[in-house]
């Protein structure tokens, strides 16, 4: 086995995400792309917390391209779901976050939905 290299291009990728947000009348829908964990988790926090200000009726997490999730993710959505108040919290769980183990306990917290448009359902 060859020994680790110290050459820079071939150190392994940082872990990205993008997050959008989308207005839809008293409803806000965050979007994340990538990978959700402790270095990359801010941005997302962050998001959240703007998003409440405006006090939504819905907060719609979608989650579902993230390709990595973390525990320190799944916690966000824990901390999310007590601070969303009177806000409703909706998550879209993709295949990553519904992979992660601890996952499975938060699905008896949060309002879990395979799709947007399912998440967006009855929203009135």
């Amino acid at each position: 086995m060859a020994p680790p290299s110290d050459d820079p291009g071939l150190a392994a990728p940082a872990r990205t995400m993008t997050v959008s947000a989308e207005h839809r009348g008293p409803d806000v829908v965050l979007t994340a792309t990538g990978e959700l964990d402790l270095a990359t988790l801010p941005k997302l926090r962050r998001l959240i917390r703007l998003a409440l200000v405006d006090r939504p009726r819905l907060l719609v997490l979608d989650l579902s391209e993230l390709r990595f999730v973390s525990s320190s993710g799944l916690g966000l959505l824990a901390t999310t779901h007590r601070e969303a108040a009177p806000a409703r919290l909706r998550v879209v769980a993709g295949p990553a976050v519904r992979r992660a183990p601890a996952f499975t306990d938060l699905r008896e917290l949060l309002d879990v939905h395979p799709s947007l448009d399912d998440a967006l359902k009855d929203a009135d």
